[in-house]
């Protein structure tokens, strides 16, 4: 699968527009078009409860005004877009008809809605998703307008969800870890990531020894697309196996980490947290879900 469309949800904050910074770069390396999109909410699908005691006349003028609100912050973050663009010599166009030579575009787009909803059916039709990975609260990951909804999305869109960790700054790439557990979810993402892997200097596939013969059968099948790979074992078990993985990256190197998300039942991982649950929280490094 060739990387041609990133979709990015830009909103207020400065963690989307490092995705899309992070995204602008992807792009150049894969001559890909960016779609970048606002979502805009009404208030009756925020809290629609607040108007059921108020009065028609009211109710509108209510209405009206958030709406005008919601639209004069739009405005004031499509010039954050259209000053990346900028920034980065990124043509503005909607169709591959109106930059036929241009190897990167990008396109604005701003659609009420409830967040997740929109992300979900515009990811649907975007080779990958580049999202601000929400800043952890004390009990659970705080949602952002750009994030909100983060686990529905990546379980909805069925595409590579690109997570920018907070205070990250936009550079080129060089060495990938791969997550391997013999999942389908392990299995779709190596294979819808592929076409990253013949651009980077390493690849490595991270692992645990009972899983030693197929991770052989990985690096052969890696190796059929152009690319050597090693191998680095993992010893943990369980929850712990996310700390080790973003451990492990750290210790050799790794600048973006490709995982299956939620390979156990999403039912458990609520419950019990799960590597999903905790590379949401904690990866500081790129990092690549695939459901």
């Amino acid at each position: 699968m060739a990387i041609k469309t990133i979709l990015v949800p830009l909103d207020e904050s400065a963690a989307s527009a490092e995705a899309l910074e992070t995204a602008f770069l992807v792009a150049d390396r894969f001559e890909a078009h960016v779609d970048v999109l606002h979502v805009m909410s009404r208030p009756t699908d925020v809290a629609p409860f607040m108007f059921d005691r108020l009065s028609d006349k009211l109710r509108q003028t209510f209405e009206t005004e958030a709406l005008e609100d919601a639209r004069e912050k739009a405005a004031s973050i499509r010039t954050v877009f259209n000053e990346c663009c900028e920034r980065h010599q990124v043509r503005i166009a909607a169709t591959p008809a109106e930059a036929p030579d241009t190897p990167v575009t990008a396109a604005w787009h701003e659609e009420f809605g409830r967040v997740s909803e929109v992300l979900v059916r515009r990811g649907r039709l975007s080779d990958m998703m580049a999202v601000a990975r929400p800043r952890p609260s004390r009990s659970r990951i705080r949602r952002s307008p750009a994030g909100e909804n983060l686990q529905a999305v990546i379980l909805g869109s069925g595409r590579p969800l690109l997570l920018v960790p907070p205070a990250w700054r936009a550079k080129p790439v060089e060495h990938i870890a791969i997550g391997w557990n013999e999942s389908l979810e392990a299995s779709r993402a190596l294979a819808m990531m592929m076409p990253c892997l013949p651009i980077m200097k390493r690849v490595t596939v991270l692992t645990s020894r009972k899983r030693e013969s197929s991770a052989a059968e990985v690096l052969k099948y890696i190796a059929w697309h152009g690319k050597d790979a090693d191998i680095q074992w993992l010893s943990a078990s369980g929850d712990a196996v996310g700390e080790q993985m973003l451990d492990m990256c750290t210790e050799i190197g790794a600048e973006v980490l490709l995982v299956g998300g939620f390979s156990t039942t999403r039912a458990r991982q609520m419950l019990f947290g799960g590597v999903t649950r905790h590379l949401l929280r904690h990866a500081e490094i790129l990092t690549v879900m695939v459901h």
